[in-house]
């Protein structure tokens, strides 16, 4: 019935949601991407993870990169609105010591989802996942205005949660990830964008 519609549809975006931490192990050709689209999705053949005990296996495992992703004036000022963050370095024309405008460390930081479609395994066994913020985020080098960014991620650790008490609820495991967002800068001197341990929690069907 439409409960069972229902639940599976939330099975199903979770399911996208935890792709999105995540891709193939291969490292793919992206140096060559097009700059005409946003963003350059990642191939979909990414292995699948069936069962709570392979994802513990896979710490220390790195995968991506993931996809190029276009960080433009647009999207920059329609986060300067979101945020009311207006600062003049994020403004088009501004004159910087970055030899132009900015985006906003936070923008980057919000862009994860999205630049980490692709890069972990998909999680055949998870219906829900959450997230809970990060270990340690830091800012390394700007992101100019009309630059590209992707992201490459390390399975740092995957702890157990159980079922929680009595035994009733669903299993579930902790996940922290390592995340390295590069861009294609010629004067970044290869040094990441940004640097984060992201920390999720996925619990089973």
């Amino acid at each position: 019935g439409r409960a069972d519609m229902a639940h599976g549809d939330r099975g199903r975006r979770a399911t996208r949601r935890l792709a999105s931490l995540a891709s193939h192990v291969a490292t793919r050709g992206g140096d060559a991407a097009p700059r005409g689209t946003a963003v350059e999705r990642a191939s979909t053949s990414a292995p699948t993870i069936d069962r709570p005990e392979a994802w513990v296996a896979a710490a220390g495992e790195c995968f991506g990169p993931g996809a190029w992703l276009a960080v433009d004036q647009a999207r920059v000022d329609a986060f300067a609105r979101c945020t009311e963050d207006h600062q003049w370095i994020h403004r088009a024309g501004a004159v910087t010591q970055f030899g132009g405008p900015i985006a906003h460390g936070l923008l980057t930081a919000s862009l994860l989802p999205a630049l980490m479609d692709g890069v972990l395994p998909r999680m055949g066994w998870v219906a829900q996942e959450i997230n809970m913020g990060f270990n340690r985020l830091r800012f390394v080098s700007p992101v100019k205005v009309g630059a590209r960014v992707r992201a490459s991620a390390k399975l740092v650790s995957v702890r157990r949660l159980g079922k929680g008490a009595g035994g009733k609820g669903p299993d579930g495991t902790e996940t922290v990830v390592s995340v390295a967002v590069s861009t294609d800068d010629k004067d970044s001197d290869a040094k990441p964008a940004m640097t984060c341990e992201w920390v999720t929690r996925q619990y089973a069907r």
